[in-house]
């Protein structure tokens, strides 16, 4: 096997030394050689020349207005048209990036000032600010021209307005509490710094969105306002409340008000009270009594087609979270008043 292997190296080696004919008499590495270096002295002369090219600069804008927000988005970048030898352009288009332009928008030569309605805006040529452009772009290069030839800053006018603040919140408790009371937040309201006619959409502002599971105890969170890039938030951060409590069950019994009985018909009704049963959070027990409920039957709801009178619950305590009672019908009789009474 290895003697097989040799063989064919030497067949291999032999083809190429002896048998190829550009091998043979050297001609394809002659050319070769000339070819490169023929090439080198080309892109040498070509690249000592002077060529016209369009380059793309960053531009980031400093200085601006701190009392003002732009109302539309200036250029990104510049497009320059510029002469250079070869080897200069080369090097620039070969880097990946270049470091941005400053243009400090407060030393601007600026024109066609406007002021209306509280908004502001101006133009400033490029050609005009030429300087403050090309000393920032390397001296090997020369500028011819610059586009766009205007840059257009337009603002609105920043405003501050008092927002209330909207907990965005989704909360799961555990069986036998509640919530004591809607989350909210402390501060309630904060102070938002915008453009004007951003503000005039806005109705209130929200918490970046929370989200408890199985809660059995109050929580207070220091949480964030949520974003919004054109607006600035004073404070930036609001405590979250959400109050929870226990639930606890209480028992009353209630004595039944009889409506629209006439004067001369006496109505009892067996039996005269109901017993009402209800759930409430441990903090607001205290605050139910009797007189808290209303339970009633009507004289007006007597029929031949039923015996027994249905009780309605005229009134109920609004801080309670169900209630039921029983029961829901009650036996009566009627006996006529004595008209000597």
């Amino acid at each position: 096997m290895i003697r097989e292997i040799r063989t064919r190296i030497y067949k291999i080696k032999r083809f190429f030394r002896d048998e190829h004919p550009l091998r043979r008499d050297g001609k394809l590495f002659i050319f070769l050689i000339c070819f490169a270096i023929s090439s080198f002295f080309w892109t040498l002369n070509n690249l000592s020349k002077n060529y016209t090219a369009r380059i793309s600069f960053p531009v980031k804008y400093i200085d601006l207005p701190t009392d003002q927000k732009l109302s539309q988005p200036l250029p990104q970048r510049l497009e320059c048209t510029v002469n250079a030898y070869g080897f200069t352009l080369l090097r620039h288009k070969l880097r990946l990036s270049f470091s941005p332009i400053l243009i400090n928008v407060s030393e601007l030569k600026t024109k066609h000032k406007v002021s209306e309605n509280n908004h502001f805006g101006f133009s400033a040529s490029t050609e005009a600010n030429r300087s403050m452009i090309v000393n920032q772009i390397s001296n090997e290069i020369q500028v011819l021209n610059i586009y766009p030839d205007s840059l257009y800053f337009n603002f609105d006018p920043i405003v501050e307005r008092k927002f209330l603040v909207k907990p965005e919140v989704n909360v799961t408790l555990l069986n036998q509490y509640m919530l004591k009371q809607s989350p909210y937040t402390t501060p309630d309201s904060v102070v938002v710094r915008g453009p004007e006619d951003v503000l005039d959409t806005l109705k209130f502002v929200s918490t970046r969105r929370q989200e408890y599971k199985n809660l059995s105890h109050s929580i207070q969170r220091n949480v964030s306002i949520a974003a919004n890039n054109e607006l600035q938030f004073i404070p930036r951060r609001v405590v979250l409340n959400i109050p929870v409590e226990q639930i606890t069950e209480g028992t009353r019994e209630i004595p039944l008000v009889i409506k629209h009985v006439p004067d001369s018909v006496d109505l009892k009704a067996f039996p005269s009270s109901i017993k009402v049963s209800y759930k409430v959070g441990l903090s607001q027990y205290d605050q139910i009594s009797a007189d808290s409920f209303q339970p009633s039957i009507d004289y007006d709801s007597i029929s031949t087609s039923r015996q027994k009178l249905p009780v309605t619950m005229e009134k109920h305590p609004q801080n309670i979270i169900s209630y039921d009672y029983y029961p829901k019908e009650v036996e009566f009789i009627l006996e006529k008043k004595n008209s000597n009474q």
